[in-house]
């Protein structure tokens, strides 16, 4: 980590991994982003690590390798340092964030959108800042035969079909960045990186997990340096996998691996891989959201460059908010090139379209405030 900014907020009244587990660990409140142990570990400092999604001293001998340098303390996403600051960094004046542009579009690319959930978009971005030598990794979420979520790096455009789709349990997003020191010596003299401090990063998460990268790169703090482009995908709440898909498999008598994708239109479907089509009433789920996910108030994604989700959307299409200059120019890229295609709203709605969907986005701000 640098000095300059970091120290000006975190030398005054330091908190430390005690504090985090005490207020937020222990309170049920860690949303499980991992952005405490990629730093910690990526330091090596050998103080933390993650166990079942929750941060916790390796063991107790260990307790004293913590140097209190309170840094874990202020990049989580659930604590409010920073935030007064990171909002104004990001222009942000009301629940929905900044917006340059609200548009709806699908991928043109065949292979995406035969895999992709939606529009595709986000797999459709990903392709294209590899194609155009704008990235040299992202941070995606994969998952294995049971559908349980993986985060991992990927280096080259023909990982991005793996992790197509949307997952509704959580991933630690941002844990794969603690293993950036250890990428083989033969990816970097193939890509001609000669510094670490060279490699160009995307990162896909959640609002939570991109408020964490933001508040790490508001600080600078390593690893997330790297990270030029971060994406946020909408999120209304999150389930914890395993209380998931034991509900699921008592509703619908289908076991995890058999099942192919699973998506929210009110409530939860899920195709067997059978081709068959099961609907599960949403509220039969909800004692396996994640309690962390009451205390969030975000749905979009305001701490991003882009936000990108399906709720609002027309059938087939994605809903894209370019909140960054860095964010437009890709979303205005991709549709130069053809690579997405824009939904074009009918005359009759062009006026009120845009003020509908803030105004559903609004609704369900509120409603998530509601909740806790």
């Amino acid at each position: 980590m640098t000095e300059s900014k970091s120290k000006k907020f975190i030398d005054i009244n330091v908190k430390t991994f005690k504090d985090l587990d005490y207020k937020i660990i222990k309170t049920d409140k860690c949303c499980s982003c991992g952005a405490c142990i990629a730093y910690c570990e990526s330091q090596n400092f050998n103080v933390i690590e993650m166990n079942d999604y929750i941060p916790s001293f390796k063991t107790e001998k260990n307790i004293d390798n913590c140097n209190e340098c309170g840094v874990c303390y202020y990049i989580c996403p659930q604590t409010s340092p920073l935030l007064e600051k990171l909002c104004e960094a990001y222009n942000i004046k009301d629940k929905i964030g900044n917006i340059i542009k609200i548009l709806s579009a699908k991928t043109t690319n065949a292979a995406i959108a035969k895999v992709g959930q939606d529009g595709g978009v986000v797999s459709t971005i990903l392709a294209y800042l590899f194609d155009k030598h704008k990235i040299d990794a992202a941070i995606v979420s994969e998952f294995d035969k049971n559908l349980k979520p993986i985060p991992k790096i990927v280096f080259d455009k023909k990982d991005l079909l793996k992790s197509a789709g949307t997952r509704y349990s959580i991933s630690p997003q941002i844990i794969p960045l603690k293993d950036l020191y250890h990428i083989s010596h033969g990816f970097f003299t193939k890509r001609r990186i000669f510094n670490i401090d060279q490699l160009r990063m995307a990162f896909i998460g959640t609002p939570c997990q991109c408020r964490a990268i933001s508040k790490m790169r508001f600080l600078r703090v390593k690893p997330a340096h790297v990270i030029k482009y971060i994406i946020s995908l909408f999120c209304f709440e999150n389930f914890e996998y395993n209380k998931l898909y034991d509900i699921l498999r008592k509703e619908t008598n289908v076991a995890p691996n058999n099942i192919k994708k699973t998506w929210i239109k009110k409530n939860f479907f899920i195709s067997t891989k059978k081709n068959e089509e099961i609907e599960v009433d949403i509220k039969k789920l909800d004692p396996a959201i994640r309690k962390p996910c009451h205390e969030c108030n975000e749905f979009t994604g305001q701490f991003s460059d882009i936000s990108i989700g399906s709720s609002g959307a027309p059938k087939g299409y994605s809903m894209i908010i370019t909140r960054t200059e860095i964010g437009y120019k890709i979303i205005k890229s991709l549709l130069s090139y053809g690579l997405i295609e824009q939904f074009i709203i009918p005359a009759s709605e062009n006026r009120d379209w845009i003020n509908k969907k803030l105004n559903w986005y609004n609704q369900l701000i509120s409603l998530k405030a509601n909740k806790k």
